[in-house]
């Protein structure tokens, strides 16, 4: 990917991102991360009975974390699946490489604008919400609250750069979007497997409900295969939350939110990296 073309890159970022503001992707998704994040609100606000239509912005964030953890990916994938083999099924993909641009810079070129698809929604959705919630019951918590913006969007790059990568590897639109469907599937499951483990090896359901009996540190660190798990314990761990829903946590040490962030970073990049090496030797 030596000798890369900034221009050709920012002009196949610049399609990518045109063409999602045309179908209306940018604003059907500003304005479902909107309602989710005030409906999460409300209802925090309901449960804590403060007196304010509106929960806080950590309740509001605990609440969301299950519907986000499904929906980011789910986005991320739909945006992504189609990317490559969606073009090469349509022929569309030989007439862009007969111009003078290299494959390392389409890939990158359509990361980009995917991801600021991503990011747009993401920061105007969530961060008009935030704001509403600041001015009706304070901005309390609002550095965490900032952390979780960021956070999702970097959830939205790696299940993106994943579904990018399975479009490279995939020879239909079809076959591409299983294989997302599958990561999406895995991550769902995988919290299921490990408590499953926990139990199988001897765990103690209610020394765990307690915070008596915490995961074992092997455990908490075999998440690093499950990107909704990073995420999830990256916001809780930014927001400094220590229990939820009753269930009692406490992370070791080398479990930061730096921690999760740098091995979703990798996860990316392995995908970006694979997926270069997969498309150079794809046959348009």
């Amino acid at each position: 990917m030596l000798g890369i073309s900034l221009k050709a890159i920012y002009s196949v970022a610049k399609k990518e991102f045109a063409d999602n503001v045309r179908n209306r992707w940018i604003v059907a998704l500003t304005i479902i991360f909107v309602i989710l994040m005030l409906l999460a609100s409300y209802v925090a606000g309901a449960q804590t009975g403060g007196g304010s239509v509106l929960g806080g912005m950590e309740e509001t964030v605990i609440g969301l974390m299950s519907i986000a953890v499904i929906l980011i990916p789910l986005i991320a994938v739909m945006l992504g699946y189609a990317s490559i083999a969606g073009e090469c099924e349509n022929g569309s993909m030989g007439i862009l490489l007969s111009h003078p641009i290299r494959r390392g810079e389409i890939l990158v070129g359509k990361l980009i604008g995917l991801g600021f698809v991503i990011v747009v929604s993401t920061v105007v959705g969530f961060g008009s919400a935030g704001i509403l919630i600041a001015a009706t019951v304070g901005a309390e918590s609002g550095a965490a609250y900032v952390s979780f913006i960021g956070l999702t969007i970097l959830s939205g790059f790696l299940y993106l750069s994943m579904a990018v990568l399975f479009s490279t590897i995939a020879k239909s639109r079809t076959k591409a979007l299983g294989m997302g469907v599958v990561l999406i599937f895995w991550s769902m499951i995988y919290g299921m497997i490990i408590f499953g483990v926990y139990m199988a090896t001897g765990g103690d359901i209610q020394g765990l409900m307690t915070g008596s009996e915490p995961f074992p540190n092997w455990l908490y660190a075999s998440i690093v295969i499950s990107p909704a798990d990073l995420y999830q314990l990256a916001v809780m761990m930014a927001f400094e939350i220590k229990l939820v829903f009753g269930y009692s946590f406490d992370v070791p040490f080398f479990m930061t939110t730096e921690f999760a962030v740098m091995v979703q970073i990798l996860w990316i990049e392995l995908a970006v990296v694979l997926a270069y090496f997969s498309f150079k030797k794809r046959d348009i």
